[in-house]
């Protein structure tokens, strides 16, 4: 019976430990293609490192010799242990690198062969086109020359003709060679433009001219009155900027009861240059009712009168 009972205990055993064997997880294969990939990077780390102590050598090299501003025996020491390493080198890369660094040695005259060779003159081509002889007169004004290829009464011709751009280029250049000359005939232009374009040009050159030429040529209100609207802003905008040109106050008073429009911002503008505390009274009454476009502007030009 015992025996039975022994036999029954060694089956049950031998059961758990075959279940205890397929519950055990299989081993795991080996990354192989991992461990390769790892060896590769050692490998190229490896050759990186070996590089490395040389390169940094060739630079140490280059950076010390940069130090030895002027001649002396130092200088003289180190640049001749260079000589010597350069002679008794095989490599061309070191080569090269020492080559650099001998450079620097201040005992030794630069080798450069710049500065040597004369000088070439580069004559200005001759132009005879109206084009080209427009750009040859800014580039000469540009350079600080005096401008050679067109003469006042040129300029003036051109200004005057009935090419757009031509007389808009150069009414441009006669400012810059002659302001006086030029500012009757910006404000000739400024009355019969009609493009505002156009009339913004003439308006920019006619700011650039100097104070003691601006007043030339200076039309009253009547002979621009025909004209568009932007031209007749643009006369208000310098005079609101130019206080030489006298201005009639009626006609700028008139005009700042106008509707709301760039001409009675200018006027707005143009106040304080024009008139003085003595107006404040009528001033005050003109801005009364003001939209909320003119009401800032008349309260900025009210507080600055003097």
């Amino acid at each position: 019976m015992k025996s039975c009972h022994f036999f029954l205990f060694l089956a049950v055993a031998s059961l758990g430990v075959v279940a205890r064997a397929e519950d055990k997880p299989a081993p795991k294969a080996a990354a192989k293609p991992a461990a390769a990939k790892a060896k590769a990077t050692a490998a190229k780390a490896n050759e990186a490192d070996v590089n490395e102590p040389r390169v940094k050598a060739m630079q140490e090299a280059i950076n010390t010799s940069r130090q030895f501003a002027n001649p002396s025996p130092e200088a003289a020491a180190w640049f001749g242990k260079l000589r010597a390493q350069r002679a008794a080198s095989k490599d061309a890369e070191e080569q090269a690198a020492l080559d650099t660094a001998i450079l620097f040695d201040p005992a030794v005259a630069a080798t450069s062969l710049l500065g040597k060779e004369p000088l070439k003159n580069y004559p200005a081509p001759e132009v005879s086109s109206t084009l080209g002889k427009l750009a040859a007169t800014e580039r000469a004004l540009d350079l600080g020359q005096k401008p050679t290829a067109l003469s006042v009464a040129e300029l003036t011709e051109l200004a005057n003709g009935q090419d757009a751009d031509f007389a808009a280029r150069s009414l441009r250049l006669l400012r810059r060679v002659d302001a006086s000359a030029a500012a009757p005939l910006l404000w000739k232009r400024l009355a019969v433009a009609s493009q505002r374009s156009e009339l913004k040009q003439i308006e920019d050159e006619i700011m650039r001219l100097p104070v003691a030429q601006v007043g030339q040529g200076f039309p009253t209100f009547t002979e621009i009155e025909k004209g568009p609207l932007a031209a007749k802003a643009a006369w208000v905008r310098v005079i609101a900027v130019r206080p030489t040109l006298k201005a009639d106050k009626a006609v700028i008073l008139g005009l700042l009861k106008g509707p709301a429009n760039e001409l009675t911002e200018a006027a707005w503008d143009a106040v304080p240059a024009v008139f003085n505390t003595a107006d404040k009274a009528r001033l005050e009454e003109a801005s009364k009712g003001l939209s909320e476009r003119l009401a800032p502007r008349a309260k900025a030009a009210l507080a600055l009168l003097k």
